[in-house]
């Protein structure tokens, strides 16, 4: 007697060809001979269709199972993978961070150090400036007292000619005797008479004064 594994690979061979040869393609149209008939529902029994109920529901539920299992697995995969990508981007969020810090403390350190470098050109220079200014006053100031100290030697030396109380009494009779007379008048020929009593000469005594 052969068994059941030696009978299915006997007869399966032969089922699959037999179905395989007479299976009509998908592809061709219904037969015309088969357009218009309605087949025939058939009937089963109470008992058969409580048992096909039975296992369709049955295979329902381990379908609903199958598909709530991969469902959660689906979702703790998920999860996994999200929070290994969390974990992942606050790492790399971090070394971004660190590498930030270090990129801005270098940028800090060189604008304090232009800054300085700035800063000390900026003092150089304004002392330059003030020094400047400071020796042009001094020049300013050295040309003032100069002038200063000339203006005062001169009033010292006019001061020898001024008229004090002890002195003003000879200095008016020294004006009494030798008086000063400063008008002077000028002709049309240019000659200038000195004093205000002096006469004007005739033509002809300036023409003889001139040949002598």
């Amino acid at each position: 007697m052969l068994s059941s594994n030696n009978l299915l690979k006997k007869v399966l061979p032969n089922l699959i060809q037999t179905a395989g040869a007479h299976r009509k393609p998908r592809w061709l149209p219904v037969a015309k001979s088969k357009i218009y008939r309605i087949p025939k529902r058939p009937v089963i029994t109470e008992e058969e269709r409580l048992e096909l109920l039975r296992i369709n529901n049955n295979y329902k539920t381990q379908m609903r199972a199958i598909r709530r299992f991969y469902h959660q697995d689906m979702i703790k995969q998920k999860s996994s993978r999200e929070s290994a990508t969390s974990e992942m981007s606050q790492r790399l969020e971090a070394e971004e961070w660190t590498r930030c810090i270090e990129i801005n403390d270098k940028w800090n350190a060189q604008v304090a150090t232009e800054r300085e470098e700035r800063r000390k050109k900026e003092i150089a220079a304004m002392e330059e400036y003030a020094l400047a200014r400071m020796e042009k006053k001094d020049i300013l100031l050295r040309e003032k007292i100069e002038k200063a100290s000339a203006e005062i030697r001169r009033e010292k030396e006019l001061s020898s000619t001024f008229i004090t109380p002890e002195t003003l009494d000879s200095a008016i009779d020294h004006a009494i005797a030798n008086p000063t007379d400063y008008n002077f008048a000028i002709d049309l020929k240019g000659n200038v008479y000195k004093g205000r009593d002096t006469m004007a000469a005739p033509p002809t005594e300036q023409k003889a004064s001139a040949t002598n």
